[in-house]
């Protein structure tokens, strides 16, 4: 699991490092599929891995799924420092806010006949070429954040279940060697 915590980090960074640089028009001259599958291809792995470490983890310390949320959440406020979970509470909070607004309302941004506009579901609307570079920016941002949420998910909880372990080892080394 140390390694999914490190890759979910990285996949954090990148993930605001990509937000940042396209909260500046034309500063990324990259397609949208490629700067969505950059940061999609480091958060879903960890997040899946973490997910299913976490299911595993529940069904052996519960015994059944009904308990299995409680004792996962149990383990994070048990495991991880007050400090972490609150920066991983804003970064998941900035990382949704990111996602929220950057869903506007104003339509998918074209180029038809040497214009730019917005389509609505049919209603066009011409707009100028800053509107229009800054609405292709904002569509870029939905898959950005959804992975750095992810990512953070994935980050906490990894950390729970490698302090949990940690402390298992230690535990274990401390009664010392089974008599025998």
């Amino acid at each position: 699991m140390r390694w999914i915590r490190r890759i979910a980090v990285t996949a954090i960074v990148w993930c605001v490092v990509l937000l940042a640089a396209s909260a500046l028009p034309g500063a990324l001259p990259l397609p949208t599929a490629a700067i969505a599958g950059s940061a999609l291809l480091l958060a879903v792995p960890s997040f899946v891995i973490t997910l299913f470490a976490c299911l595993l983890f529940n069904v052996r310390q519960t015994g059944n799924r009904a308990r299995a949320s409680r004792a996962m959440f149990r383990l994070v406020g048990e495991t991880v420092p007050a400090g972490l979970l609150i920066a991983g509470g804003l970064l998941f909070a900035g990382f949704w806010l990111v996602g929220v607004q950057s869903v506007g309302g104003a339509g998918v941004p074209e180029q038809r006949a040497g214009e730019y506009v917005t389509n609505n579901h049919g209603i066009v609307t011409v707009i100028s070429e800053d509107e229009y570079l800054t609405l292709k920016e904002q569509g870029r941002r939905i898959p950005v954040a959804i992975a750095g949420g992810l990512s953070v998910f994935a980050a906490v909880f990894s950390t729970a279940l490698v302090r949990r372990e940690e402390q298992r080892e230690t535990s274990a080394t401390s009664r010392g060697p089974a008599p025998g």
